[in-house]
């Protein structure tokens, strides 16, 4: 079965960054050009302007309940860089081909609630099936948010700062967020179908579904890179892993399920207390991967056999008659024709037990027959264990 390919997941988004990027710009030009292109009647305080350093509303926190609102604007093809975002509420209004630049989203927070950041469709023909799907950036902002019922599909969100963000019935149908840093983000029945957040570090990252948020299979979360290193982080990790990897399963995508839990537990078994843990975590990731990677009974097979044959022939092998102990001295090889020739007996004789097929020309002394029976049983045991990871990859 495929794994998520996170490196070629991850040129695929930025590739379709800079193709929405260059869009988004040849529209904005078009628009700036003719403006009888859209239908949507612009706000004139606020359309087809650059603010620079403003302050909208006041600097202070507020409760939710002070918030100034604004209702029912069209903003259209403006540029904010720099400017101050606090204790306000945008309701009903829509945002078009808009730029936000080094913008603070502070103080009590903004909320946007039934506001839209996309512009499906421009007066241009021919028209039919086609959808320009202009829409608004977020560059190097720090997001202080709720986005409530709105659609935010197409977004770019890059090089922002998410702290105690909420995104809640809102459709985020292909939305970028790449370069950030999430923390105590939420997300609520949302619409997540395409979207991608690439090199983002997530905090405290959850889903408080009352109904159910939607993923897909083009829905492509980057992994995580550590920073502090320490068992905290990692036990922070293997906690936003999780709940990524539930959602997936939620949402019958078992492929991708598979690959975050499988990350999910790798990030657990670093951040475990005790050495008894740590190595019954080892010993799930040698022998089958967590029950996702198919190829790691038969290179822990292989190791076994060949760890094997080596303990054969330093504590006791028989050769046709001819008996060989390295560890005394017995048999030693007098050249390295030999030395294949030895070897060779013990890891078939190796191979014929581990397998359960017996033994041909070679087998083990007397002193060597606890571990014949080691090895038989752990044969059996990988044979199960290889069959079984198969199988759960196969009913997927």
């Amino acid at each position: 079965m495929a794994y998520i390919n996170f490196k070629e997941e991850v040129s695929a988004a930025k590739d379709q960054l800079n193709h929405r990027r260059s869009n988004n710009e040849a529209l904005y030009k078009e628009i700036i050009k003719d403006k009888t292109i859209i239908d949507v009647i612009p706000s004139e305080k606020y359309s087809f302007k650059t603010f620079e350093g403003k302050v909208f509303n006041n600097e202070r926190t507020q409760d939710e309940g002070k918030f100034s609102e604004f209702t029912g604007l069209n903003i259209v093809c403006s540029i904010f860089k720099g400017c101050k975002f606090y204790n306000i509420k945008f309701k009903n209004c829509t945002f078009i081909g808009c730029k936000f630049k080094e913008c603070d989203f502070g103080g009590g927070g903004v909320i946007f609630e039934d506001c839209t950041f996309l512009l499906e469709k421009i007066k241009k023909e021919p028209s039919l099936n086609k959808k320009d799907n202009l829409s608004c950036e977020f560059d190097n902002c720090k997001i202080y948010s709720k986005f409530l019922s709105c659609d935010i599909t197409y977004l770019i969100l890059r090089n922002c700062n998410f702290k105690d963000t909420s995104f809640e019935l809102s459709d985020m149908s292909n939305t970028i967020i790449i370069d950030s840093y999430m923390k105590r983000t939420n997300f609520a029945d949302v619409d997540l179908s395409g979207a991608k957040i690439v090199n983002t570090y997530l905090v405290d990252f959850e889903f408080n579904d009352k109904l159910k948020t939607k993923v897909n299979e083009k829905t492509f979360i980057d992994k995580i890179k550590p920073r502090e290193k320490t068992k905290n982080e990692y036990e922070g990790l293997y906690m936003v892993y999780e709940t990524i990897a539930d959602k997936f399963k939620e949402n019958n995508l078992s492929n991708n399920f598979g690959e975050y839990y499988y990350i999910c537990k790798n990030f657990q078994r670093k951040s475990l207390d005790t050495l008894r843990a740590k190595v019954l975590s080892f010993i799930y990731f040698a022998t089958c991967g967590y029950g996702e990677r198919m190829l790691h009974p038969l290179i822990t097979s292989l190791i076994l056999v060949l760890l094997f044959a080596i303990l054969y022939i330093l504590v006791g092998l028989d050769i046709e008659g001819e008996t060989i102990i390295y560890l005394l001295g017995i048999g030693l090889p007098k050249s390295f024709s030999q030395f294949v020739k030895q070897f060779n007996e013990t890891l078939n004789l190796s191979c014929g037990i581990f397998a359960g097929l017996g033994m041909i020309t070679a087998g083990p002394t007397p002193a060597a027959y606890m571990l014949s029976n080691v090895e038989m049983v752990l044969g059996v045991i990988m044979m199960g264990i290889g069959i079984g990871t198969i199988t759960r990859k196969l009913v997927r």
